[in-house]
């Protein structure tokens, strides 16, 4: 979304900006420390580690599991005949191991991670068993559902989206993934035709095209990667174009006060390397060229129709650099977001950091230098899990700070049927572009309150819901959970609307729906919140996650 009129009390809060800032980067310094003086102890390989891998045997599962009663009824049957199971060439395309090589167990769980993140393969289970001459390794998996064909339906308060779409995630087996789409929001209304694979030829190549019509413009993109893999991949390469013309859009009390064309370009080509180092801990290096045109025209308040400032064009043009720090420390878990399937959590410590040098040299219009960086970690004791996440971007246009947002979140889960789950998010901002704001409201995790109802340049938020399993397997395709919840958010500085003037609150009840053959996308939550100023309830339909 966007900004507005020029931050008036900028110099009020710059004090502020400069100690959340200074914070986060304090908290990305404190991760990076504990990284370099700890050292983590090495687990005792098992007696099959280092073997040779003799054979490895691929056992695929359908959707439904029709030699069971519970799912022997004929529209199991039909459901499974309108699906292809993955194919056993494309499950071994996507192994880090082959026969002949050494059995690792740090290979064959990353393998399994690969797989589950194609979204559509889960659970994913990889055993291995000495037998003369070596290992044989089982590869175990369970497809989900993966053609869509009709509709969805989604709300948070008064904004609506909708579509009607033709989707089919696996084509053939092959993980290749086609899409026909007709959508509405309340923002525009689109047609989108998508392509995506993530296996050219057997490779670790991957393509991705897309076109979108939209009732206030168009989108297209193409993407050409061979991204890093894996931990050990050695290098990655691609390139990446995009172009989108839309009208982007202010808000105040959940509707659109202000809006204006905006045209932007992007095309990059990156290759990036793995540096030197072992351990628990992967280190690389990414170079590239970065091309980004931003142009905005005509914006005005709507209603009325008087001008609003319009946000200044952009053209950065020059090299990049990226870092990233990624620590081979990962939990399977089940009873985090959806009850029923595996997911990967990233434990951490991890660490990214990227600059962008643009100059007239290189083709941008004013000497540029574009930041960001983030840092995330995870901890498992017992049955809770506490996650957090720190990030920060910005520019610094001819010795001149602008648009810097700063922000974090921290979270606490407990995992299982039943539990608490509690989040606190803040993010602070320095010169924010025009055509950016920082809103709050039911899509932010303010839940009593309309999208984007609230404005600001800054925004904080704390959550904490009780939730428990009812029904875990509610005709083999559904378990389903209820929650109770309770908000309280604040924002400061409005750019074009009015802030919370103090810390709003809201609580309410909602039905969880975690789709158990189709994927943690498609989490259904309903949920139902009462703002603390007694305006009525709120009502949400959506796949988000609190996390």
């Amino acid at each position: 979304m966007t900004a507005s009129r020029p931050h008036r009390r900028q110099r009020e809060h710059a004090a502020s900006w400069t100690r959340s800032a200074g914070a986060t980067l304090a908290l990305v310094a404190a991760g990076w420390l504990a990284l370099q003086i700890s050292a983590a102890a090495e687990g005792e390989a098992s007696d099959v580690e280092g073997l040779p891998i003799v054979r490895i045997v691929c056992a695929r599962f359908d959707v439904f599991d029709t030699s069971q009663p519970q799912t022997s009824q004929w529209f199991y049957r039909a459901a499974n005949s309108l699906h292809i199971v993955s194919k056993e060439s494309f499950i071994r395309s996507r192994l880090l191991f082959k026969e002949g090589d050494p059995y690792s167990t740090a290979l064959a769980e990353e393998s399994a991670r690969v797989l589950r993140e194609l979204g559509f393969i889960n659970p994913v289970e990889i055993t291995a068993r000495r037998v003369d001459g070596g290992v044989e390794v089982t590869v175990e998996t369970h497809d989900q559902w993966t053609l869509e064909a009709g509709g969805a339906f989604g709300m948070i308060g008064s904004q609506e989206d909708w579509r009607l779409e033709f989707q089919e995630k696996n084509f053939l087996g092959l993980g290749t993934k086609a899409e026909i789409q007709y959508g509405s929001n309340v923002e525009r209304d689109e047609t989108l035709i998508g392509y995506f694979d993530p296996n050219i030829g057997a490779s670790w190549w991957q393509m991705e095209l897309s076109y979108a019509d939209r009732t206030d413009g168009f989108r297209e993109l193409a993407r050409v990667q061979r991204p890093f893999y894996a931990l050990a991949t050695p290098r990655a390469m691609g390139g990446l174009w995009d172009r989108d013309h839309r009208v982007d859009h202010l808000y105040s009390e959940g509707d659109s006060v202000v809006s204006g064309p905006e045209q932007s370009e992007t095309a990059s080509v990156w290759y990036g390397f793995r540096l030197a180092g072992g351990g628990d801990v992967t280190r690389r290096l990414t170079l590239g060229l970065d091309h980004r045109h931003e142009t905005f025209s005509d914006w005005s308040w709507e209603g009325t129709g008087s001008p609003y400032p319009t946000p200044a064009d952009r053209l950065i043009d020059g090299p990049r650099i990226t870092f990233e720090l990624v620590t081979d420390n990962f939990s399977v878990l089940r009873g985090f977001r959806a009850w029923s399937i595996q997911e990967d959590v990233a434990l951490g410590p991890n660490f990214t950091a990227g600059a962008t040098f643009s100059a007239p040299a290189f083709g941008g219009d004013i000497p540029r230098l574009l930041l960001d960086g983030r840092f995330d970690m995870a901890h498992r004791r017992g049955n809770w899990l506490y996650l957090g996440e720190a990030s920060i971007e910005g520019r610094v246009d001819d010795g001149d700070f602008q648009s810097w947002v700063a922000g974090a979140w921290v979270g606490a889960a407990q995992l299982g049927r039943r539990g608490w789950q509690m989040r606190l998010l803040a993010d602070v901002s320095r010169d924010l572009d025009l055509d950016r704001q920082l809103t709050l409201g039911a899509d932010i995790g303010l839940r009593g309150w309309d999208p984007n109802y609230f404005d600001g340049c800054g925004r904080a938020v704390a959550n904490v819901q009780w939730r428990a399993l009812v029904k875990e397997d509610l005709f083999q395709v559904l378990a389903l959970g209820i929650e109770v919840f309770a908000d309280a958010g604040t924002t400061w500085d409005a750019r074009v609307g009015p802030a919370t003037g103090g810390v709003r609150f809201d609580g309410g009840v909602g039905i969880i729906g975690d789709l158990t053959t189709i994927g943690l996308a498609n989490i259904a939550r309903i949920e139902v919140g009462f703002p603390d100023d007694g305006s009525g309830p709120t009502v949400i339909v959506s796949t988000s996650a609190l996390f």
